[in-house]
């Protein structure tokens, strides 16, 4: 196998969006080896191993920071860097990073105590958001509305987390941001495409729980931000989420994600996200072989 033509898919399973990268890297002229999260790693020296890259897809956040660990510690790059995926796998990490950034977000504070949350809640005027520092899918992220809901969210805690080792939590300030949030896929450092994710039924406007899609034009402030988000975080392949703030007229970042699906969105927007990602992936194995070839040269 060809190091310079072959690439390690790191995957929980194969779904729609995985062996749509496949097949696009196929015709790229890409060799793939798919590497389940029950799999052992290659994590022999990088110069002997067969991969020039390794993609990775992993469903579960924690297996998608370990084996980018693991296999960065080899020698072999991945996409994302363990930088990204430990920035963009911990909401509390974004909060502090996204802040440093000057990258315009939703009011924050980090509450280390049940107790302190009284004082948080009050500081955003009994409407709030408490958010673990890792989850997806809208999992355990709850909005608060007066002391009342937060007493019982308190106790709902407790009981399956009565020493609070799921603390520190982030809370945000409720963004008044309508019916919807804004999906945008940067891809490198492109922003390939935006899309609305509108939901009348729940304030979640994830699509699994049930939002619906309506494609959305990327504008200067959109395509900014998104700029901002690749300067912190690196080229990559990145999920943003954004809000637009009616109440401030303006656009803020709810969070990122590093591995974005798109099997469902993409049949809609038409912007073919797999594609984009396997000429990116190309991209990357073409610069790499070049500065190879470089420092052998020298």
């Amino acid at each position: 196998m060809d190091q310079n033509n072959a690439v390690l898919l790191c995957v929980t399973k194969l779904r729609e969006e995985e062996q749509r990268i496949i097949d696009h890297l196929a015709e790229l002229g890409i060799q793939v080896q798919v590497n389940l999260d029950s799999m052992e790693l290659p994590l022999g020296r990088s110069e002997d191993g067969p991969f020039g890259l390794a993609l990775i897809r992993c469903l579960s956040q924690k297996n998608a920071l370990h084996r980018t660990q693991f296999l960065e510690l080899a020698g072999l790059e991945t996409l994302n860097s363990i930088k990204a995926i430990t920035i963009c796998t911990n909401k509390i990490h974004q909060a502090i990073v996204f802040e440093k950034s000057g990258i315009p977000q939703p009011k924050f504070k980090l509450i280390f105590s049940p107790a302190k949350l009284f004082e948080a809640i009050q500081e955003f005027g009994d409407l709030c958001v408490i958010k673990p520092a890792t989850s997806s899918w809208g999992r355990g992220i709850a909005r608060i509305t007066g002391r009342e809901c937060l007493e019982g969210w308190i106790a709902a805690r407790e009981s399956v987390d009565p020493n609070h080792q799921a603390f520190p939590v982030l809370v945000q300030e409720y963004v008044e941001k309508g019916d919807y949030d804004i999906r945008v896929v940067i891809v490198g450092r492109t922003p390939i495409v935006a899309f609305r994710r509108v939901s009348e039924e729940n304030w979640k406007t994830n699509t699994h729980l049930g939002a619906e899609i309506e494609p959305l034009t990327i504008n200067e402030e959109i395509a900014s931000i998104c700029e901002q988000l690749v300067e912190v975080l690196g080229e990559g392949v990145y999920g943003a989420d954004l809000f637009f703030d009616y109440k401030q007229l303006r656009y803020v970042v709810c969070e990122v994600n590093q591995n974005p699906e798109f099997a469902k969105s993409w049949k809609i927007h038409g912007v073919d996200v797999a594609y984009h990602i396997a000429q990116y992936v190309k991209d990357v194995l073409v610069r790499k072989s070049k500065v190879s070839v470089k420092v052998n040269s020298q």
